[in-house]
């Protein structure tokens, strides 16, 4: 188990360079502008990460996860399928407003680089996300609640469209406030998965 101390040093780091990776670039980001941003010495940071892109990657899945941990706690903590759909819509921007420098590095910055460097990682992390909610949509389809569609057009129905907006609003192009948006395009996609029986 890690000590508090050196928990709170990995946190540093971490906000350290999350906050350089926005607002530099991580091409541009070195681990010594880490080094001085976070306070920690060189030795600290190679302990924790042993490398830029390893410290990216780190920083990437973390944020992921935070991400998808709470959509599927929407999930499981609604027995509808229709109130699960648009909470998961909220949950989707209310993570974004909450979180603006995270989403902009999760769901804008994506360099080459970064993306060879959390490849792995993200795989695993993305395989126990997908199954959980291709589990629930296929228990939905079997009660009747959500249509029968080829899995991959579940997610361009469902957060596409909000991932557009989110992304629109990280950048300062969106004059529709968040909670509005969540409405709208939660009962969208809604109406987009639902069957015409659960619609009605």
């Amino acid at each position: 188990m890690r000590s508090v101390a050196t928990a709170g040093r990995r946190a540093a780091i971490l906000s350290a360079a999350l906050d350089l990776f926005v607002t530099k670039g991580f091409l541009a980001t070195s681990m010594d502008d880490v080094r001085r941003r976070s306070g920690a010495s060189i030795g600290s940071i190679y302990h924790h990460f042993g490398s830029k892109e390893e410290l990216a990657a780190g920083l990437y899945v973390e944020a992921l996860r935070d991400y998808q941990n709470g959509y599927l706690r929407e999930l499981e903590r609604h027995t509808g399928a229709e109130a699960a759909v648009k909470a998961v819509v909220a949950h989707h921007l209310s993570w974004i407003a909450s979180n603006r420098d995270l989403a902009a590095f999760l769901f804008q910055h994506r360099d080459p680089e970064l993306r060879r460097a959390t490849k792995r990682p993200l795989e695993a992390a993305n395989r126990r996300f997908f199954e959980a909610v291709t589990s629930w949509l296929d228990d939905q389809v079997v009660r009747g609640a959500i249509r029968q569609l080829p899995h991959d057009l579940y997610y361009e129905l469902w957060i596409a469209p909000v991932q557009e907006f989110g992304r629109r609003s990280l950048r300062g192009q969106a004059d529709t406030a968040i909670d509005e948006a969540a409405g709208i395009l939660g009962d969208a996609a809604w109406r987009s998965l639902a069957t015409p029986a659960a619609a009605a």
